[in-house]
């Protein structure tokens, strides 16, 4: 490899310097690899690695910093590698070197930059980040292509042609990769299933399991594995398990949700203070270490959900029966047991495993009805609950967390698949009693748990402060909508929390809040503590929910194993930790990109029928091509090009972020309200089209 060798020659030189062509002669170069050399001492150059000195002679910059982390692919063929504890990592499409969205890769950091963050270069394919492909079949000279709707490589994809037919063009398949290929040359695949027609609303599931690599079913050992441990556990108490059966505990979940996870108990003591019982499902009991189920469990790190169904982390009869806290059936829990005074000051915490009945199920709807009506044997309850748990909230906020009230799109889909109403969701009362009881849960637990263990390695989820960066850039936008920006200094939470707070009643709300936290770090696992900026709490987990968060079900096998033996060291070694939290965070990435995936296609089903109806919305993007706009009714975007603006002669401002009009100066700004007509949709690209109806 001439690179390599490239390398090995300048860093076995420190200090010394040479012309091209007294390289070229050292490293004896034949004539015909010559060009081949100087385009590739070109690109050395380019990425830092080689510097050119005293006449153009080259010498090794020095160590290369490298990192690891997984790429994200982009319509315009680079990509960005999201990497723990810093910024994400621009790449060049000509350096992914064969890398494919979803991979795990090696790279090396560039001296140079792209803008002002952080630029690289694949060095090595760790692991792929799938072996299967869903698109289209195209026909193109010489045979056919795969096409996909999503980012993927920037090579083509090549199907084996002996088994397609003529009317099989255009189907929408599963294919296998039966060979990578180089970064030069197309990736191989063989088709393994045909969906169906992309066309078809009813095949959107299936496609969505398939791409992903969801597997709804789990396998046969699991099932048989799980049959037998479930007879071996007596559901009763014991000398390690705490009957907490005559608490007043319940359950309050969307009306949708067929597993119950966690449960709440609230009273009154004789001294005046409150106990909270936040009370999980005791999974790890049936879910026993490095047993079958266990690596099922790893390997699936979440469940996914969908309209149409859902695939579980754990087998039906554990997360919809045996470990869902049904009401008026006895259930292994472990609780929280949490003192608090009526300003919500936590004074004496006590963790154990426990036993519990559910007194009733509550939806949260039905919950909010108890409150705003008083008309419920529950009221005092829920009040008393909302009253509590509002003061955690005051308390946490003036600390500096950051609260985002996002709404999300919901569907009601008709018998063919096909959304006849999509309306946003809702954040009640009842929500945010059920939040901050299993925040408060999830942060006792981190701060409690890894205290008096030997380096305090544990399971945290952490989110780091936002780059410098993305500040510049995000005050810069709210500069342009007239909205105070951030300080240009690191930033704190509580600054960002001031913002969304000033901005708590504009009509923007929602597009100031989706732009804010867009610029914020991604949360990730981390056997490592770096506090948690955006909640602005020091230590964080996820603990509230083992029933469909591996991560979770990792933290109770640690807190099972302090209320054993507090002193002890873990068993499950720093590597293992370190392992299970970079797989956790890639499997929670993948389980967003399939559910937004799914969504995204139910939108564009749905704006497929109101092709030719006008509707208000707001830009919620700006590109040089145009601006995305979002229907406020339903919070589904579509795309307006600037070729397609009237009127005037259009070009984009970069200094405005905006779309200006040369004559008339009339202007397409984020945040700005108009009226759009949707004019097409393609379901293959997903993407809208709309167009702006003159005012």
């Amino acid at each position: 490899m001439i690179r390599e060798e490239i390398l090995a020659f300048l860093q076995s030189k420190p200090g010394r310097a040479y012309r091209r062509k007294d390289l070229a002669r050292r490293l004896r170069i034949k004539a015909d690899e010559y060009p081949t050399f100087r385009r590739l001492i070109g690109r050395m150059i380019r990425e830092g690695i080689l510097t050119q000195v005293r006449g153009g002679r080259l010498a090794y910059t020095g160590p290369i910093q490298e990192v690891t982390g997984i790429l994200e692919m982009t319509r315009r063929g680079f990509g960005f590698v999201l990497v723990e504890a810093m910024d994400d990592v621009f790449v060049e499409a000509r350096d992914l070197g064969g890398a494919t969205s979803g991979d795990r890769v090696r790279i090396a950091l560039r001296k140079q930059t792209f803008g002002r963050g952080p630029k690289g270069r694949v060095l090595e394919v760790i692991q792929r980040g799938r072996s299967t492909l869903v698109g289209t079949i195209d026909k193109v000279a010489g045979g056919y292509e795969l096409m996909l709707s999503e980012p993927f490589a920037n090579r083509a994809v090549r199907l084996r042609s002996d088994k397609i037919r003529k009317e099989d063009v255009g189907a929408l398949v599963h294919a296998r990769v039966t060979d990578w290929g180089t970064e030069y040359e197309p990736i191989l695949a063989e088709i393994e299933e045909i969906i169906g027609s992309p066309e078809d609303p009813l095949t959107d599931y299936k496609l969505v399991l398939r791409q992903f690599n969801l597997e709804p079913e789990f396998p046969r050992e699991v099932d048989q594995e799980v049959a037998r441990l479930v007879k071996k556990i007596s559901i009763e108490p014991g000398p390690d398990r705490r009957d907490l059966r005559t608490l007043r505990v319940v359950t309050i979940d969307p009306v949708t949700a067929k597993d119950f996870d966690d449960a709440i108990s609230l009273e009154r003591q004789q001294d005046g203070k409150w106990e909270l019982g936040i009370h999980i499902a005791d999974v790890s009991l049936f879910v026993p270490r490095d047993s079958t189920t266990d690596a099922e469990a790893r390997r699936r790190g979440n469940s996914v959900y969908f309209t149409e169904g859902t695939v579980p982390m754990l087998p039906h009869i554990l997360s919809s029966d045996l470990c869902s806290l049904k009401p008026e059936r006895d259930r292994l829990t472990i609780s929280a047991m949490i003192t608090l005074t009526d300003e919500a000051y936590v004074e004496e915490v006590r963790f154990t495993r426990s036993l519990i009945q559910s007194k009733r199920r509550f939806t949260y709807t039905e919950v909010q009805e108890i409150l705003d009506n008083d008309v419920d044997e529950w009221h005092v309850f829920f009040a008393d609950l909302r009253n509590l748990t509002r003061r955690l909230y005051e308390k946490r906020v003036e600390q500096g967390s950051v609260d985002f009230d996002i709404p999300e799109p919901l569907f009601k889909l008709d018998d063919y698949g096909v959304p006849h109403m999509i309306h946003p969701s809702q954040r009640l009362d009842s929500h945010r009693i059920v939040e901050e009881c299993m925040l408060l849960a999830n942060r006792l637990v981190a701060e409690r748990i890894p205290k008096g263990k030997p380096g305090r390695k544990f399971l945290y989820r952490i989110h780091d402060e936002p780059g410098q960066d993305q500040i510049v850039q995000l005050s810069a936008l709210l500069r342009r909508l007239n909205l105070p920006g951030l300080p240009s200094r690191d930033v704190t939470s509580k600054e960002v929390r001031d913002l969304l707070l000033a901005v708590e009643n504009s009509p923007y709300r929602d597009l100031i809040e989706t732009i804010t936290l867009r610029s914020m770090a991604k949360a990730v696992y981390s056997a490592s503590n770096r506090g948690h900026f955006g909640l602005a709490f020091p230590f964080y987990t996820h603990f509230t929910s083992p029933i469909r968060r591996y991560a979770d079900l990792v933290v109770h096998h640690l807190l099972v194993e302090h209320l054993t033996a507090p002193k002890a060291p873990w068993t499950m070694s720093e590597e293992v930790l370190d392992e299970v939290a970079r797989q956790c965070t890639q499997r929670e990435i993948e389980a967003l990109e399939a559910e937004r995936a799914y969504s995204r296609l139910k939108e564009l089903r749905f704006l497929a029928t109101q092709i030719g109806n006008i509707f208000e919305g707001i830009i919620s993007g700006v590109s040089p091509k145009g601006f995305f706009v979002q229907i406020r009714e339903f919070l589904v975007d579509g795309f307006v090009s600037i070729e397609w603006l009237e009127g005037d002669d259009y070009f984009y401002d970069e200094s405005l972020f905006a779309i200006q009009g040369r004559r008339f100066h009339d202007i397409y700004q984020l945040g700005k309200e108009v009226q759009i007509i949707v004019r097409d949709v393609s379901i293959e690209r997903r993407f809208a089209n709309f167009q702006v109806v003159d005012s």
